[in-house]
């Protein structure tokens, strides 16, 4: 099975932001998250071939990507994790890009 949209050159147009998220999927993320995320994001799988792919459920993937909630309380998933690391380079980002304008 071969990767559809895949994006190894750049993910943004921004080298920074780039090296950032590359970083932060390496170095955040567990094992099992940065191999769904790899596959999810970067390679353009869908959750059903990855689950197909590693042998476990679709709902699995999606916990794995986007977390799932507990008790009310909503706990885990890569994005969240890549969201709370690179939320300082996104405002730096998004205010460059605002004053720029």
């Amino acid at each position: 099975m071969e990767g559809r949209s895949t994006n190894a050159e750049a993910l943004s147009d921004n080298p920074e932001v780039d090296d950032a998220v590359r970083h932060a999927v390496a170095t955040v993320l567990t094992p099992k998250q940065r191999e769904a995320v790899e596959l999810f994001f970067f390679e353009g799988f869908s959750q059903s071939e990855i689950a197909r792919r590693l042998g476990v459920s679709q709902q699995v993937i999606q916990k794995r990507i986007f977390g799932a909630q507990r008790r009310g309380v909503f706990v885990g998933g890569a994005v969240a994790k890549l969201r709370k690391v690179l939320a300082p380079l996104a405002s730096r980002t998004t205010g460059a890009t605002a004053s720029s304008s």
